[in-house]
């Protein structure tokens, strides 16, 4: 039985939050290092049963590090950072001033074909398929992070011992069913040298069988906060559901109620059709279905609470019942549901994933960010000095130049560091001959250039503050697509011996700060070696999805992003410890002596907010926000994943298509 845990600063010790490894954090633009242990003495709700959030702590300033430092290879508080979101949220609270007053605004004299802000996948798409229409097009491509790829972030650590770096990703997972890809999209991605079935052989499918891995979804945390005591559960292959909950903290009620739902669910719903039957389910949430519809009590709604965490980044309590159904989530056999095509309530990802069984093999080392990488070296070949051409192997190793990125005689420049605040025509939009791009640099002034089209391909929500000249309606519309925030920690641990002592490669947490803890994904390609021997280090991923039941997602994701974005690293260092510690403990793990280094990627701004049921009354049959806020304003188009929304890769590209499409049609 794992011990009751603790008030976690009576531990800080124990939990090696005095160990060297890198505590570099950000606090509006300015580097600092945090004091571990020197601050907070208690995490609020140290009780027994009391939640735990993260804790703010002081810190220390220090130097800012020089331009010398390789993004992928920093370790510490990445992602949405206080410095990348601080000129942001200047805008947002009307702080930095008239950026239209020529007192205050340098005009650089550049001119370019296109500006693009924001240098994600649609962005960085957008410039591409502009030069595949216009091949000597000039192009500027504005970005607020001091790293490109938008979500698709690499991370990089280099354990002592191993003679290779080690890859994680700090974002975008993979290439998520690539037989829904469109033409535009999968095309995109063979223009860029990655061939699909590749990776049928790169992930290693038998990797998790020779260590005998329980599946995904067959390891459960207990919290002490929601059961009374920490237990993890691990399903072993041919285990009843009755074996794998026997000594799991539960009363026979509840676990029969776990039971009932996991593997004999009832039609809860008699006397209905199946269109009668769906349609309730799209009325009410998942929570509301175990708990009002199934009857089922506390006990089974605390073991659901998480189940639908990683994947749409919202609790059970906020997910329509309906798309549980449909994404196969338990509780629903009994109903004798049609499920040959979903139903027209359903959400557009589940809708389009529908009878697709793409296996999840389709990942890069560092997700997505390959593609990105391969994307920045297609528009500038200069970026990985000696390489003419990159494609899905080469580019898992190339070192980028990113002194190359922002050159004069490049036909594209990547400009990072740098956030557009404000986009405006010179003369009436229907009519001018050219767009004023404002940016804020990093020699702290704004900057002007001009450019014949812009592609607007950051967050909708800064569309609304950037483009002044749209509409009342179309700035609300771009307000409302309020992205949920996500946290994906990678952690270097000297071995994944524990890992294999408990049978397991995925832990997913009844509650708390994190979602899932997993074992990076065993990819090897283009000379990067996955480690095969659990003796060696690997990456540890965590994903904490910090969205609060009991509110509509846009809401709730307003509440979390205001909650994480002030929290320091030591906060999200301190509960990494102490939530591996408590679950993976029984297999030997200790974090003081295993955790060799951390890097947190915070997204305030995290997945594109997928309109479903019971919350977006106007779905499906719309208008919806996305096809207000995306329209063309004269020589400006809009792209990115909030504009279809849809937080996929595919989708990101498909509106950088259809953005520049409207850019040569109009």
């Amino acid at each position: 039985m794992a011990e009751e845990p603790r008030c976690p600063a009576s531990r800080d010790r124990e939990l090696g939050m005095d160990a060297n490894i890198s505590r570099r954090d950000f606090f509006d633009g300015v580097a600092v290092t945090a004091v571990a242990g020197a601050a907070v003495t208690a995490l609020a709700g140290c009780a027994p049963g009391g939640d735990r959030p993260w804790a703010a702590s002081p810190a220390v300033p220090a130097a800012v590090p020089d331009g010398a430092d390789y993004p992928p290879d920093l370790t510490g508080l990445r992602g949405n950072t206080q410095q990348a979101l601080s000129i942001p949220h200047a805008i947002r609270d009307n702080r930095l001033g008239s950026v239209t007053d020529t007192a205050l605004v340098d005009d650089t004299g550049e001119h370019y074909d296109l500006v693009v802000v924001g240098a994600g996948i649609s962005g960085l798409a957008a410039a591409h398929f502009y030069r595949r229409r216009n091949p000597g097009a000039k192009v500027l491509i504005l970005d607020n992070h001091d790293e490109f790829g938008g979500h698709a972030r690499r991370n990089e650590f280099r354990p002592e011992g191993r003679d290779q770096v080690l890859i994680g990703y700090g974002g975008t997972q993979a290439i998520d069913t690539p037989s829904a890809y469109s033409k535009e999209a999968m095309g995109l991605l063979r223009e860029l040298g990655i061939d699909i079935e590749k990776f049928e052989k790169y992930f290693d499918q038998k990797f998790y069988d020779k260590f005998k891995l329980a599946q995904e979804g067959d390891s459960v945390f207990f919290r002490y906060e929601d059961f009374g005591r920490d237990h993890l559960a691990v399903r072993a292959k041919g285990m009843s559901t009755e074996e794998w909950l026997a000594d799991a903290p539960l009363s026979d009620e509840g676990r029969a109620d776990i039971i009932t739902l996991l593997d004999e669910p009832e039609d809860w719903l008699p006397g209905l059709s199946d269109d009668e039957k769906k349609t309730r389910l799209a009325e009410i949430t998942y929570t509301d279905y175990i708990r009002d519809i199934a009857g089922l009590g506390e006990e089974a709604v605390d073991f659901c609470r998480s189940l639908t965490s990683d994947e749409w980044a919202v609790p059970a309590a906020d997910w329509s019942a309906l798309d549980a159904w449909g994404d196969g989530y338990p509780g629903f056999d009994g109903l004798g549901l049609d499920d040959s095509r979903p139903h027209r309530l359903n959400s557009y990802s589940v809708s389009r994933f529908w009878g697709r069984d793409d296996p999840y093999i389709y990942h890069f080392p560092d997700g997505n960010a390959s593609i990105v990488r391969l994307l920045v070296h297609r528009l500038i070949p200069a970026s990985v000095p000696g390489a003419d051409e990159l494609d899905m192997d080469s580019v898992v190793l190339a070192e980028f130049d990113y002194t190359e990125l922002d050159k004069p005689e490049n036909d594209v420049r990547l400009r990072l560091a740098s956030p557009c605040t404000n986009l405006r025509h010179d003369g009436a939009p229907g009519s001018a001959e050219r767009v004023f791009v404002t940016y804020h640099s990093t020699d702290g002034k704004l900057h002007r250039v001009t450019g014949d089209h812009v592609v607007m391909a950051a967050w909708h929500v800064m569309g609304q503050y950037l483009m002044t000249e749209l509409p009342s309606t179309q700035r609300l519309a771009m307000k409302d697509a309020s992205k949920q925030p996500l946290v994906y920690a990678n952690v270097q641990v000297r071995n994944w011996r524990p890992w294999v002592e408990l049978g397991m490669r995925h832990v997913r947490f009844s509650s708390g700060d994190w979602a899932v803890a997993q074992l990076d994904y065993p990819v090897s390609m283009g000379g990067y070696k996955h480690p095969q021997d659990p003796d060696e280090p690997i990456i540890i991923q965590m994903i904490g999805v910090p969205s609060p039941e009991g509110m509509a997602p846009a809401q709730a994701a307003i509440s979390a992003r205001h909650r994480i974005l002030h929290i320091p690293f030591e906060g999200y260092e301190r509960s990494i410890r102490e939530a591996l510690n408590r679950a993976l403990g029984d297999g030997g793990f200790d974090a003081k002596r295993d955790i060799e280094a951390i890097t947190v990627n915070r997204w305030g701004h995290g997945y594109a907010r997928e309109y479903a049921r019971p919350f977006d009354r106007f779905w499906p049959d719309g208008p919806t926000p996305a096809d207000t806020a995306r329209r063309k304003l004269g020589r400006i188009v809009i792209a990115n994943s909030d504009a279809a929304p849809n937080a996929y890769t595919d989708t990101a590209i498909d509106q950088a298509h259809r953005a520049v499409t409207e850019l040569f049609e109009s």
